[in-house]
């Protein structure tokens, strides 16, 4: 953890270096309610995937944070569309909406057993779709700089990392 957090003040410090013309752009980014989203997210989604490996009771309230994000996620994306402000996080963010609606339907609505036996016509899309979903929030963080992108896109390839590992310690 403490080599995570250097990595991403030595990336603050380069970041502020390199940019100076964009300066003032580049520490707007803290007030950017899509780079919290972004993160939170995946800061959730790392959390349910360490979860189900040691702490496999906490685990089922971490999956219903992931889908409950999709509410602001869908609420960014309505207010930036409304405004006529309409940007690639509008529809990061509605994308990953999309698949917290499909997520809630799937394992809530209609409980759909995908993962034991493997229905790969459910998981495949579900996988897809969050890894996506994640993946565009993050890469939307470039608009404001390198450092809001950095810490997005860290907090994204470790919340995929976690989920391998889950994968692999049979905690799917």
């Amino acid at each position: 953890m403490q080599r995570i957090l250097i990595v991403i003040f030595s990336v603050f410090a380069v970041d502020a270096q390199i940019n100076t013309n964009g300066l003032s752009s580049q520490s707007a980014f803290t007030q950017n309610p899509d780079f919290w989203l972004s993160t939170s997210v995946n800061v959730i989604g790392t959390s349910l995937f360490i979860a189900r490996v040691h702490h496999p009771p906490s685990a089922k309230w971490f999956g219903y944070g992931t889908q409950l994000m999709g509410i602001p996620a869908l609420t960014l994306s309505l207010r930036d569309i409304s405004k006529g402000n309409t940007d690639f996080a509008t529809w990061a963010n509605m994308g990953y909406a999309a698949w917290a609606l499909g997520a809630t339907l799937v394992d809530h609505v209609f409980k759909v057993e995908y993962r034991d036996p493997v229905r790969p016509e459910i998981l495949i899309p579900y996988v897809t779709g969050y890894y996506l979903a994640i993946g565009f929030q993050a890469a939307a963080q470039y608009k404001n700089g390198l450092t809001p992108w950095a810490i997005a896109g860290t907090a994204c390839v470790i919340n995929v990392a976690a989920s391998f590992y889950a994968r692999a310690k049979g905690a799917d």
